[in-house]
């Protein structure tokens, strides 16, 4: 009672497309014909329990009060449902539960407040609360923890319909293929104490997931077995799936781990024992990882293979040869079924070998992969990744990243809106060095979420090669138009097909827009125009051919204003 789950149900419905259930709606307007009180007033406490379990039942199991039984729905039930044992029963043969884990500070506020119109349960509510919580955990397979004062309802919401959506996924067996928030975050504390603490820090800035990176706990591996019960406890209780990652330095010289592999490989597969979502084995350790058992018989968790590269990016030809390698022969070796991730991590020593990892995506489609190019002239890759299909990216928490090029995770979540991007995401780009200091992504994406347009303008760094040779090494079709920055207008305006008369005037091209058939249109702005609210209103109207609608214009103008711009 008082938790929210009315609230958050219907945005978990909402962003799943499907009905909502609200049971004790259900019971005074089908079952009862009356209020609950005046129902409970009238029979009791314990007649209502049988009631409430037994319509509980009728929609789980049966379908009713369900318009399509086949796409399911999302159910609200009454808080004290669990104390039925017939109903706690459903619930626990039923997955997904999600536990609404508001805190009992707030929950009593709300009742305290007025237009509370249930019956009084006839005890505290904090004894109530310590009754049920043991019955809740017991039945609950996710738990959404709302910290004491905790009113932000719309970030609320949005991390609920995150979760909810995760939720839906894993039961339906995909275990994060199509994850509808693909950010995760690295936690890489030295300390217990302080990965928890990040843990809980990237659920509110929205992570979807989290990375373990338990060779950075200080002690080593007697460290980091006492350590993994609780981390994952922790994630478990937040609803964050886990990937566990105890990484070698001979496979990443700013790992933290140096000592035997036999001790390193056991401890990941404590990890798969406690039910980490992810194991990340490296592919040179593959043979060993078999040699000690690999997964252990019984555990959920999918295995990546990963293979990383600090030197440069592999040609094009080489990186299908690794891939097919890694997903047939390693794979293999490691007995890895069809789920596992393949992950390619490689250093962008230019832009055009930054885009190649975008093609290794684009060719895996369907199969659980992740590619990225690290370095800053790999950030695209990152924040392009989900329009790929890759099975998640990587984003770090606020100004802590873990490898080079690694953006912010709440950058990721509300510029880019990497949860509700897919492969019909139009992609427009930002090209200049740099490109990390402009305000006009933020502007931009801003009015294009304010016109809920699909579409996303993301900062492509150029550099290490000429911007025609980047163009070239993009996945053919991905650039639906650019915004060029002054560092590469002029060079634009020479790697285009055609332009028209503003940018042969001013010996320049400030957009290109593709051309049927092929390469580029130039095209230029009009002189005089001052701020970033004016260029992003212009490169709009290039980008969706009309006029920028009041309410772009304001989202922009406000998007700009956080930023001290104009």
């Amino acid at each position: 009672r008082a938790a929210g789950k009315s609230t958050l149900g219907r945005v978990a419905a909402a962003r799943l497309g499907v009905q909502f259930v609200d049971l004790d709606e259900v019971l005074e307007q089908e079952v009862f014909g009356c209020k609950i009180n005046a129902f409970v007033d009238k029979h009791g406490w314990a007649k209502f329990r049988e009631a409430e379990a037994r319509l509980l039942e009728n929609v789980v199991v049966r379908g009713l009060f369900i318009s399509d039984p086949r796409s399911g729905c999302v159910v609200a039930t009454g808080g004290g449902v669990i104390e039925t044992p017939s109903a706690l029963r459903v619930l626990e043969a039923h997955m997904p539960v999600i536990w609404i884990d508001r805190h009992i500070d707030d929950i009593i506020r709300c009742l305290e407040g007025v237009g509370s119109y249930r019956p009084g349960l006839g005890k505290p509510a904090r004894e109530i609360y310590a009754k049920r919580r043991p019955l809740y955990e017991q039945c609950s397979d996710f738990v959404f923890t709302m910290r004491c004062g905790d009113d932000n309802w719309p970030f609320l919401e949005k991390r609920f319909a995150d979760l909810a959506a995760w939720a839906d996924r894993s039961a339906a067996g995909c275990r994060g293929l199509e994850a509808a928030n693909p950010v995760c975050v690295p936690i890489v504390a030295a300390s217990l104490q302080a990965a928890l603490d990040d843990v809980a820090e990237a659920a509110i800035e929205g992570a979807g997931l989290v990375e373990l990176r338990v060779d950075k706990l200080t002690g080593g591996v007697e460290a980091v077995l006492e350590a993994l019960p609780k981390l994952l406890r922790k994630t478990h209780s937040l609803g964050l799936p886990a990937v566990v990652t105890f990484r070698p330095t001979w496979e990443d010289p700013n790992a933290g781990y140096i000592g035997d592999e036999t001790p390193r490989l056991q401890a990941l597969r404590r990890a798969a024992e406690l039910g980490a979502a992810f194991i990340d084995v490296e592919r040179s350790a593959v043979q060993r990882w078999a040699g000690i058992g690999g997964l252990p018989k019984g555990s959920k968790a999918r295995l990546i293979i990963s293979s990383h590269n600090f030197t440069e990016v592999l040609d094009l030809n080489s990186l299908r040869a690794l891939v097919a390698e890694m997903r047939g022969s390693d794979a293999k070796i490691a007995g890895a079924g069809p789920e596992s991730v393949v992950k390619i991590a490689q250093m962008a020593q230019s832009s055009a070998d930054a885009a190649r990892m975008l093609t290794v995506l684009r060719e895996q489609a369907g199969q659980p992969t992740v590619a990225l190019a690290m370095g800053e002239a790999g950030v695209f890759t990152r924040i392009l990744a989900p329009h790929f299909g890759a099975t998640f990216s990587f984003g770090c928490l606020s100004g802590r990243a873990s490898a080079p090029g690694q953006p912010d995770a709440i950058e990721m979540l509300e510029v880019y809106r990497l949860g509700a991007m897919s492969g019909h995401t139009k992609v427009f780009a930002l090209l200049g060095d740099p490109v990390a200091g402009s305000g006009l992504p933020k502007v931009l994406n801003a009015g294009f979420a304010a016109d809920a347009w699909n579409a996303v303008f993301v900062g492509m760094l150029v550099r290490g090669c000429p911007v025609e040779d980047f163009l070239e090494a993009l996945p053919s079709g991905l650039i639906a138009g650019a915004a060029v920055l002054a560092s590469h207008s002029a060079a634009a305006l020479k790697a285009a097909a055609e332009h028209d008369a503003p940018s042969a005037r001013r010996a320049r091209a400030d957009v290109l827009l593709p051309k049927p058939g092929g390469g580029y249109v130039a095209r230029g702005l009009e002189d005089g125009m001052v701020g970033e609210v004016a260029e992003a209103s212009a490169y709009y109207e290039f980008f969706k051919g009309s006029p920028v609608p009041s309410i772009v214009r304001h989202a922009m103008m406000q998007a700009a204003a956080t930023q001290g711009r104009a």
